[in-house]
């Protein structure tokens, strides 16, 4: 029987990537699993950007991280009903690699994530996110492209 246990639900807080919230909560909702809300925190300096301006990167990432677990604890509190169980990580590193790892150390039943529909020359020189994460994740990738109606029927 096909059953979901742990769905995770990587965003960036863009309403691309919002989009795949509410059919995360439909597959929480049907299979009784609980969701993970993630957002990767990507270096914002590099070491020698520091050295030559002066930045306290330490005290940047800080702020960021603090922005990012507050947006994710209101973003589950007023996205995700209180019957489903839903916990907020920010991991640390590039985007791809903190995705497959989490998914891969909680041992995530599922990854629904939408996609950002670059094409192009856009799509050939930045990849895409979800492609990647598709191609190395250690279960099974729902991607989104375009909005959908979502129904826990």
């Amino acid at each position: 029987m096909l059953s979901f246990n742990l769905v995770v639900v990587p965003t960036d807080f863009s309403e691309h990537s919002l989009r795949a919230l509410p059919y995360a909560v439909g597959f929480a909702e049907r299979f009784g699993a609980r969701l993970a809300l993630v957002y990767v925190l990507e270096p914002s300096l590099q070491l020698s950007d520091v050295a030559w301006v002066g930045v306290d990167e330490r005290a940047l990432d800080a702020d960021h991280m603090s922005h990012a677990r507050v947006s994710l604890e209101t973003l589950a509190r007023e996205r995700v009903p209180d019957a489903i169980e839903c916990t907020t990580h920010v991991l640390h590193g590039h985007p791809v690699d903190a995705i497959v790892e989490f998914a891969r150390e909680s041992g995530a039943d599922l990854v629904v994530m939408a996609t950002h529909g670059r094409s192009g020359l856009s799509h050939a020189l930045m990849g895409s996110i979800a492609e990647h994460v598709v191609r190395r994740a250690p279960c099974p990738v729902l991607t989104l492209k375009s909005p959908m109606s979502v129904s826990a029927d």
